[in-house]
């Protein structure tokens, strides 16, 4: 061999070297990173079944065909056993609400009769062409019923399809509470997840309680839209096809298909963004009988959806209720080019127990606002908001630090809010006596606010650096300004940091990507939860050891999805569970605030930012209501989105005056004109020196708004003449908002058009 030869050789032999290292480095990281399906721990149900005692003797009494099961001061529950249909007795005012449809008006097929009266109903699937109804009146069923002490239990067992499960329904106060434990459902005809068996696609639980058919009576069905809105029960003469169906929280990245035919110029999406859920909740309300219900998702909420049908959608009747999903079909494609593609089930379906309530009212309380207050005092009762918050006035004051454009090959910082220009912003504020501030610092970070997530308390050079912004922290302790870090931790950026490894695939397998159509990143991905939470992790660290105490958490406040990773399938079940873990342990270190936060994470948050105030406003909504605003008014305090972007400023202050909702401004020192060639292109107006003024206007008159509200909540609200709000808080004060351009009197008050005045219980 000659000495080239073995040059040559020896070469190749390190090559080789190396190349094993590498592989071995990537195995490990990815054994270090994923958990294996096999090592993911079982669901862990959160139903308590031992608190459920067997009655010792049955109770007297009927209604119609059904029998007494439970009672209380306030209401008797009635069941019909052959189908779970139940009623609900008010026994202050006599009225009765049905859970079924006993003799169904117009055209129905016997699959409508037996949607309609039975309790529980289940899609099931089949494959991927064939999905049934399965329900107590037409199914080959089996059900045992056993009386509770304060109400029943049902072994039900769909013989025809091999799916059985056990359902608790007890009366609890003004609560008809229902439950299916996780560890009951058992889909035992199924066969490692081939398509010969039926799986269950939804269950729903009494999804025609309340129900009415056209105009037959007065009243509306509340859906959680944004703010909250209204949909009649008045006759709907078939003018609609469609009606409400949104999933709780959001939509599923894991099942999101991201194609779209809705730009224009394929840049400026022409569709604006519904509104999310945020609560899972929903309404009935019979205003002419003086009886409705909130129903609450205690569980099962994150993977379920709010469906409300107006009369003339299918069938002739009103209808409200909640599926729960546990398995569904999708695309999965066989080419990168998506010519070729198939449809699928989830090989596995969703594990979670579901729960749910029916929190009846009556009287006077029957109506939007006394579901609102009833949804209070559970969020109250259950802890799952904080209690004894600060929740007296700031304006909240955000800053754009730096942000990006192109430059050449690369990009180059565009700087617009730096420290000493937040310092001169607070100093002239101070001037003007405007010192109760709240302040969430935006594109901070080395390489500014499309550099994320943010993984390194490291401030960009450009706003002053490190040490400057601590420093600022620091003068800021012990002041009336709250001031906060901007912390995204579930979207990151390809164009700025590695997405070899960490980022989620959608269920067919194909990474997912968030398109925004701006100049400089076109496309953003999403992060494992686990990765999330490492990161999270590991800045609280940083932070905490320079003294930060406030952070502002996006991202995993408003993001929910299921998700594949390295073969594994993760649910939505478990990324909600790693984010509440994960924000629960931050928030025992900081004082965190949560941008527009789901509801499951209310009780970490010290604020909720970007309160609605707005639904999505579909045509066959009839009116929009401050529902979350009455809910948590004195209890969290709200900031609003942005008003520098509204484009009717003055209907938007009402919108402040009638909510108790903290205004929010966007701000850079210099001209929004300089982000015309970055990602915040859409910022188009924010310079502190334009809006100096309305800042100090805004801080001066709803302060003193507040001064009167204090710390008090929404006790009523309600719509004296159309567009004219009365809201009445527990220590007197009523608010009177006027949206029209005339001037209305109302309980002996004059308010100006487009105006509102404040009065007290003896005016």
């Amino acid at each position: 061999m000659t000495k080239k030869s073995s040059e040559i050789l020896k070469s190749i032999a390190r090559k080789l070297i190396v190349v094993a290292i590498v592989a071995v480095v990537v195995v490990i990281y990815l054994e270090l990173s994923v958990t294996d399906a096999s090592n993911k721990p079982a669901y862990d149900s959160k139903i308590d079944t031992s608190k459920y005692t067997e009655a010792t003797e049955k109770l007297e009494g009927t209604l119609d065909d059904h029998r007494l099961v439970a009672k209380n001061d306030s209401y008797e529950l009635y069941l019909k056993d052959e189908t779970l249909s139940i009623k609900i007795k008010d026994l202050k005012t006599g009225e009765v609400m049905d859970s079924t449809i006993a003799e169904p008006q117009g055209s129905v097929n016997d699959k409508w009769k037996g949607y309609m009266q039975s309790g529980v109903v289940l899609t099931l699937i089949k494959g991927v062409d064939d999905s049934i109804q399965a329900d107590l009146v037409n199914s080959e069923v089996d059900i045992k019923v056993t009386d509770l002490v304060n109400g029943f239990k049902a072994d039900v067992d769909f013989t025809e399809y091999r799916i059985s499960f056990t359902m608790y329904v007890t009366l609890e106060d003004n609560d008809v509470c229902v439950v299916i434990p996780d560890d009951t459902l058992d889909e035992y005809g199924k066969t490692n997840g081939e398509g010969s068996i039926y799986v269950v696609g939804t269950i729903q639980l009494y999804p025609f309680m309340g129900a009415t058919h056209l105009g037959d009576e007065a009243g509306y069905m509340f859906i959680p839209d944004g703010s909250g809105a209204l949909i009649t029960l008045e006759d709907k003469e078939g003018k609609y096809s469609d009606g409400y169906s949104k999933m709780i929280y959001g939509t599923d990245a894991g099942f999101a298909d991201n194609t779209t035919t809705t730009f224009l110029w394929d840049e400026i999406d022409m569709i604006n963004k519904a509104e999310n859920i945020l609560a899972p909740i929903y309404g009935m309300v019979h205003t002419d009988r003086g009886m409705g219900y909130l129903a609450i998702i205690d569980e099962g909420d994150v993977r379920a959806s709010i469906e409300a049908d107006p009369n003339g959608v299918n069938i002739e009747y009103n209808r409200i209720y909640t599926k729960f999903i546990f398995n569904q079909i999708y695309t999965e494609y066989t080419s990168q080019d998506s010519t070729g593609s198939y449809k699928r089930y989830e090989t596995n379906r969703t594990h979670m127990d579901i729960s749910m309530r029916f929190r009846f009212v009556s009287g006077d309380s029957a109506d939007y606002a006394g579901l609102a207050v009833a949804y209070r005092e559970y969020l109250l009762d259950n802890g799952l908001v904080k209690a004894d918050l600060d929740t007296s006035y700031n304006t909240r004051i955000d800053f754009l630090g730096t942000e990006r454009e192109n430059w050449l090959t690369s990009t180059t910082a565009v700087t617009m809010t730096t420290i000493d220009n937040i310092r001169e912003i607070y100093d002239e504020l101070k001037d003007a006596n405007v010192t109760d501030i709240v302040t969430v610092y935006k594109g901070w970070q080395d390489g500014g606010v499309q550099n994320i997530p943010v993984t390194d308390y490291e401030a960009d050079s450009e706003i002053g650096g490190t040490k400057e912004l601590t420093k600022l922290v620091d003068e800021l302790k012990g002041s009336d300004i709250n001031f906060n870090l901007y912390q995204e931790a579930v979207k990151i950026n390809p164009g700025e940091s590695n997405t070899t490894f960490n980022i989620i695939k959608m269920n067919n397998k194909r990474v997912y990507e968030e398109t925004v159509y701006m100049d400089v990143y076109q496309t953003f991905n999403f992060v494992t939860p686990e990765r999330s939470a490492t990161i999270l992790k590991s800045v609280i660290e940083q932070y905490t050891d320079d003294g930060i105490e406030n952070i502002a958490i996006a991202g995993m406040s408003n993001n929910l999805f299921s998700y594949y990773y390295s073969t594994v399938y993760y649910s939505r079940q478990e990324t909600a569970d790693v984010y509440e873990e994960s924000i629960a342990n931050a928030s025992e270190y900081m004082n965190i605030m949560l941008e527009q936060p789901f509801a499951y994470l209310w009780k970490y948050t010290d604020a909720f930012l970007d309160m609605p105030l707005t639904s999505s406003n579909y045509m066959y909504e009839s009116a929009q209501v401050p529902f979350l605003a009455i809910a948590l008014k004195g209890v969290v305090p709200m900031y609003s989105d942005y008003v520098n972007f509204e484009a009717n400023k003055k209907e938007f202050f009402l919108k402040l005056v009638e909510t108790g909702t903290y205004p929010s401004f966007y701000i850079t020192y210099e001209d929004s004109a300089a982000l015309i060639n970055t990602n915040s292109a859409d910022v188009y107006s924010s310079k502190y020196s334009i809006y100096k003024q309305e800042i100090i206007n805004y801080a001066n008159e709803l302060s003193a708004l507040s001064a009167k509200v204090e710390d008090a909540v929404i006790i009523d609200h309600e719509y004296a003449q159309e567009d004219v709000a009365v809201v009445t808080y527990d220590n007197g004060v009523k608010v009177y908002v006027n949206y029209t351009e005339e001037a209305v009197t109302v309980d002996g008050i004059t308010i100006d058009g487009m105006s509102y005045k404040v009065g007290d219980g003896n005016e």
